[in-house]
């Protein structure tokens, strides 16, 4: 059996340095062009004009002494995670229908993906050309360069198992034409959604606006009642640019039977607030996953065929004994 472990590496930017990782046997970092705006960050932060044409360039040092080693380099589109981190490399998620453009549409198709050999202890330079649209555009394009190891080191054998590691880093891109303007950021509630026994709040962001140290309160309700059934608090998250994510509210050991019910959520980042109250049911069939799920009394199924296997076993034995002891009496 093959084991393969993924690392992949996305740098917020906040990131100071260039992205590296001793096991994974390369560096990457980049190489700014003149339209960088925020130094030496260890991320592509560029001012651009209309119609023009950027440079972004990234060096891959193969740190590895006697091996050559391949790489696929890929440009991705920002979006965010359900956990409140941004994924700089998004190659499957479509375009958000508020987004006027998104990263990918500043590159040729054919060169959004490209393989380059490094030899053993050198380092090479990838060049990656934006070409800006001739109509302008606000806000913030957020992106970012992935890079894959794609010549594998050597195998780990471990009884059965054999570990093969792969490995990839990803170098965030944000692009603006307006680096000075105050972008203000507006989060929606596009609708509650009630699946695979949770119940999720799909949260939008309609602006392009990379923010963070977002803050969200949310609560579950009856309908026209006060008392809380469910509370969850997060901290910190971050939103990319005209994405959209679902904030998972229940927990699994506080399942919601069917019925109706009020999501009020609270949102904070900065001096910006949000505040949102929703409406929503459960059916039967939604609610039958929670129970699957959860079993008699809110506790696990399988808690729940182990204690039953375990008293069939006692009722067993003592149905054996007893009829050991009537053979032994009848004797």
């Amino acid at each position: 059996m093959v084991l393969t472990l993924l690392i992949a590496l996305c740098w917020t930017p906040q990131t100071q340095a260039a992205v590296a990782n001793n096991a994974a046997e390369f560096t990457i970092s980049p190489v700014y062009p003149a339209e960088q705006q925020a130094g030496n960050t260890g991320y592509f932060s560029l001012a651009v004009h209309p119609a023009s044409t950027v440079p972004v360039k990234v060096k891959i040092t193969n740190t590895n002494q006697h091996q050559a080693v391949t790489y696929r380099l890929k440009v991705g589109n920002a979006t965010t995670n359900p956990d409140g981190s941004i994924n700089y490399a998004n190659f499957k998620a479509k375009k958000d229908p508020t987004a006027q453009y998104q990263l990918t549409d500043f590159i040729d198709h054919a060169k959004r993906g490209q393989k380059i050999t490094v030899p053993a202890n050198s380092d090479r330079t990838v060049t990656v050309n934006l070409r800006l649209p001739a109509h302008a555009f606000s806000g913030i394009v957020a992106g970012g360069v992935y890079v894959e190891r794609l010549t594998n080191g050597a195998n780990q054998q471990s009884g059965n198992f054999q570990t093969q590691n792969r490995f990839a880093m990803t170098l965030p891109i944000l692009v603006t034409e307006h680096p000075h303007a105050k972008r203000i950021a507006k989060m929606q509630l596009a609708q509650v959604k009630v699946q695979k026994g949770q119940i999720a709040a799909r949260l939008h962001n309609v602006r392009p606006v990379l923010f963070g140290k977002l803050t969200i309160h949310a609560r579950i309700t009856k309908v026209h009642q006060t008392k809380a059934l469910v509370k969850k608090t997060v901290t910190n998250y971050q939103v990319a640019p005209n994405s959209a994510f679902d904030f998972v509210v229940t927990d699994p050991k506080q399942p919601l039977n069917a019925g109706h019910y009020t999501l009020t959520m609270s949102l904070q980042s900065g001096k910006r607030q949000w505040h949102f109250s929703r409406a929503f049911t459960v059916t039967a069939s939604q609610a039958a996953p929670l129970t699957k799920r959860t079993g008699w009394l809110g506790l696990p199924l399988l808690l729940w065929l182990i204690g039953g296997g375990l008293i069939l076993i006692i009722l067993a034995l003592v149905a054996v004994i007893l009829k050991q002891r009537k053979k032994l009496s009848q004797q």
